[in-house]
């Protein structure tokens, strides 16, 4: 996996997300579709002047999940960025760069980005550039289209074409994407707009494009005869018409394979990885009908790492999208498919924020598709009554659904074993005796219980409840194994062995006692900090002052092993104790050192965190690692503490007594294609 760039920058305010869990049945989707979730930025959707407006898009977009943002850079043959090969956009004053903005914004806060180039246009609108350096004025050969009679395609106020088969287009294509993916850290390069535009043709010719209106150019003719030996300007028969249009399709794949190698080339020279994705049509049997792009050849031959279908539809044209998915998927493939949804579309009278999770759930329970894309960001984002109630729902929607093992907070030390975890329901491991088993046992009411819990966790699911029914003061002998230690697991007596407890109920202490083997020593008394979070309590199994001689004991730990004999507690009335992870640790502290916002507990702060983040988004209750305040909710203010840690200075570390409970590393594996 490639490296982030973690260029700092001023970070706006993050968009506060209010997230109510959404209960949905998944059918049977994999447990990584959310691990892309794209988000289209249009040109006309920041403006390229302000580093506010930019950093505000990317900022948004990151704080309610997204994952990969297409970011146009190149909407008619120009450049929103410091570009060698091509115009400056007219909206672009050049005080600034507005790529480099967005990316360094987009990897602060763990977001890929993706320069989303419109690939066909050379220009939009009714005049012509007012840069002549302009590609659009390109001669010998001329870039643009000429029809069969011999005229340039007119500025009518649609796009005009780049004529894509002439070799020097796609040439200065390649060099487009190659200055681009060169000079900037992107995650990915997305084409837009990779078809022919038009016009079609009527039913009589399938619906195919106007074989009048296809490049007709001189060298387009001589390479369509160098290649194939017929003549271009015979349109006289459907078979003659047709042959010209399967080859003027052909060189649109041809494009997208030299793309490719080009990124390709660029990932292994940078060590870089470099996603190359295309938004495609909503179908593929319409896409080359009508569109001239063959991307059921692009998915056969893996030409892409991410097809994005535009499966656009409103309510009243939902029935088609079963369809069309059927038509997708049709086609064996090792390239991700991200279907994209049009959320622009789901407007109050279109079915509002119901259509876009129906939409979205209908995707998801078909069973097939990698991921989901949306168009655009004005449709979540723009802070009407509408995204925002669509941008809720969304987030809800991504928080019910099955998601990788998110590692839980519990600063466990590397090389620490676990003796008792409490995971399986209704296992109380070697805590199993009755709350009120020993003699030394006192002050307890009948309905004083110890019992295995999934509701509340540490290390993982699960723990145990003392639930403690009395009426004054008390002691609890808290037996391990029956206090046999033929019934218990020995430890190594090195290094430290102690537990993790959570109250909120104050004036209890505990200590542990050991069986050494024939003697039976306690642990100094700690007291318990009674403020609803995982505390760890531990004892140095080679300090002498940390030990107290008990049964035959004399204040040490003398044998090569030990076992684990009992936890007493003391306390007066009422009280709820939470037991879980009793462990020891031969080689030091059984605690980890927790950095703020290292929700992946791999010691550094860094854009996987942020998975962590999005991944329990929405998440209230204990023990989650992203839970960065320990608020018992995984909200945007953990986002925050996330993003401040990233960007500034690591924060020191507090003492096991008072530390935020962190996070044991898991392993996040995202698939990447490219070698």
């Amino acid at each position: 996996m490639r490296s982030f760039s973690l260029t700092a920058v001023v970070p706006a305010t993050a968009l506060l997300l209010v997230a109510t869990a959404a209960a949905i049945s998944p059918a049977h989707a994999d447990e990584s579709f959310g691990d892309w979730r794209g988000l289209w930025i249009n040109r006309f959707e920041y403006n390229p002047n302000s580093v506010a407006s930019i950093q505000s898009r990317i900022e948004n977009a990151a704080a309610m999940g997204i994952t990969d943002v297409l970011w146009q850079v190149r909407g008619q043959a120009d450049a929103l960025y410091d570009s060698g090969f091509e115009t400056p956009a007219q909206s672009w004053n050049q005080t600034i760069d507005p790529l480099q903005v967005a990316i360094d914004t987009a990897h602060a806060n763990g977001v890929r980005l993706h320069a989303w180039l419109n690939t066909m246009p050379v220009w939009n609108g009714t005049t012509a550039p007012q840069d002549p350096n302009h590609v659009f004025y390109n001669t010998d050969p001329s870039f643009r289209v000429t029809d069969i009679n011999g005229n340039l395609e007119p500025i009518d106020g649609g796009y005009v074409k780049i004529n894509h088969v002439l070799p020097e287009v796609q040439q200065h294509l390649n060099n487009v994407v190659s200055d681009l993916a060169t000079n900037y850290d992107l995650d990915g390069v997305h084409l837009d707009y990779i078809r022919w535009l038009g016009p079609g043709a009527g039913s009589s010719e399938g619906f195919r494009p106007d074989w009048n209106y296809l490049p007709h150019d001189d060298d387009a003719h001589a390479l369509y005869l160098q290649q194939t030996g017929l003549d271009a300007t015979d349109g006289s028969t459907f078979a003659k018409r047709e042959a010209y249009r399967t080859w003027v399709e052909g060189r649109i794949t041809d494009l997208v394979t030299t793309v490719g190698q080009t990124v390709n080339a660029i990932e292994s020279d940078s060590g870089r990885t470099i996603k190359l994705s295309a938004a495609v049509w909503n179908n593929p049997t319409t896409a080359s009908n009508q569109y001239l792009q063959d991307y059921r050849t692009w998915l056969e031959q893996d030409l892409l790492d991410v097809a994005i279908p535009m499966v656009y539809l409103s309510e009243n044209n939902r029935y088609l999208m079963d369809g069309f998915l059927d038509d997708i998927f049709a086609t064996p493939t090792n390239t991700d498919v991200s279907i994209g949804l049009g959320t622009y579309l789901h407007t109050n009278s279109g079915g509002g924020v119901d259509e876009t999770i129906t939409q979205m759930q209908q995707v998801y329970d078909d069973g097939r598709a990698a991921s989901l894309t949306y168009y655009g960001y004005g449709s979540l984002l723009d802070g009407s009554t509408l995204s925002s109630q669509r941008r809720d729902a969304v987030v809800d929607w991504y928080a019910g659904l099955p998601s990788p093992v998110e590692p839980p907070r519990a600063a466990l030390a590397a090389g620490s074993v676990v003796i008792d975890g409490f995971d399986t329901a209704g296992d109380n491991g070697y805590f199993d005796s009755n709350i009120d088993t020993a003699f030394q046992t006192t002050g307890l009411n009948p309905g004083s219980s110890a019992a295995q819990t999934s509701d509340v966790g540490h290390y993982s699911e699960g723990s145990q409840r003392l639930s403690i029914d009395a009426d004054g003061a008390w002691t609890i002998r808290h037996l391990s194994g029956g206090a046999d230690p033929a019934g218990n697991a020995p430890i190594v007596t090195e290094g430290f062995v102690g537990f993790w407890l959570k109250t909120e109920t104050p004036g209890i202490s505990v200590q542990i006692a050991l069986d050494d083997p024939v003697s039976a020593d306690r642990g100094v008394p700690q007291q318990l900090i009674a403020d609803g979070q995982w505390r760890l309590y531990e004892w140095d199994l080679e300090d002498d002052s940390q030990w107290l001689g008990w049964v035959n004991g004399d204040g040490a730990i003398t044998g090569p092993t030990a076992t684990i004999d009992s936890i007493f507690f003391t306390g007066e009335g009422d009280a709820e104790v939470y037991l879980d992870t009793v462990a020891y640790n031969s080689e030091g502290s059984l605690f980890a050192p927790v950095v703020a916002g290292d929700y992946d507990g791999d010691g550094v702060v860094s854009p996987s965190d942020y998975l962590v983040w999005r991944n329990s988004y929405g998440r209230a209750g204990s023990g989650h690692a992203a839970d960065g305040n320990e608020d018992g909710v995984v909200d945007a203010a953990d986002y925050s503490t996330w993003r401040d840690a990233l960007a500034g200075p690591a924060n020191a570390v507090p003492e096991p007594c008072t530390a935020l409970i962190g996070v044991i590393a898991i392993g996040m594996v995202i698939a990447i294609r490219r070698a």
